[in-house]
C-alpha cells in the first residue's frame, strides 16, 4: 500500500508529475476531456444566434483548453514514467507531426512491470 496522505485521487491523476499511470487512466484520462471539449463545442453552435451565451461558452472553451493542456501534459509525464522514460518526453504531445504517433505510443506501450526510478507501481503516486 501507499503511505498515508499518498493516496491517488482525481486532483494527482489530472494535476500532477509524479508517479507513473498505467494505459487505461491514461486513455480514459483523454477521453474525458475529449468529452468535455466536445460538450463546450456543442454548446457554442446550439448558442450562435445568442451574443451573450456564446460569449460565455467560447470563455468555457478557452478555460477548459488551458485546464486539458496542462493535464494532459501531466498524464503523458506520468505514463512516460509508468514506461520508464523521463518526463520532459511529453513535448512531444504537442508538436503537431508527432502527437498522434506519441499518442497511440503511450495508449499502447505496456509499462513496466515492478518498481522502477518513478515509482513502485503504475496508478499511484511517486516518492
Amino acid at each position: 500500500m501507499t503511505p498515508e496522505g499518498r493516496q491517488p485521487n482525481m486532483i494527482w491523476l489530472f494535476f500532477s508529475p509524479s508517479g507513473r499511470i498505467t494505459r487505461l487512466p491514461f486513455f480514459l484520462s483523454w477521453l474525458f476531456w475529449l468529452l468535455i471539449g466536445g460538450f463546450v463545442v456543442a454548446q457554442m453552435f446550439a448558442n450562435e444566434n445568442h451574443n451573450t451565451a456564446l460569449a460565455l461558452w467560447t470563455l468555457a472553451l478557452i478555460v477548459c483548453c488551458l485546464v486539458s493542456t496542462l493535464s494532459i501534459a501531466m498524464l503523458a509525464i506520468k505514463r512516460l514514467h509508468d514506461i520508464g522514460y523521463p518526463g520532459p518526453l511529453a513535448l512531444c504531445l504537442f508538436i503537431p507531426v508527432l502527437s498522434p504517433i506519441v499518442f497511440i505510443a503511450l495508449c499502447l506501450w505496456p509499462g513496466v512491470n515492478g518498481p522502477n526510478e518513478f515509482g513502485l507501481r503504475g496508478d499511484e503516486p511517486g516518492a
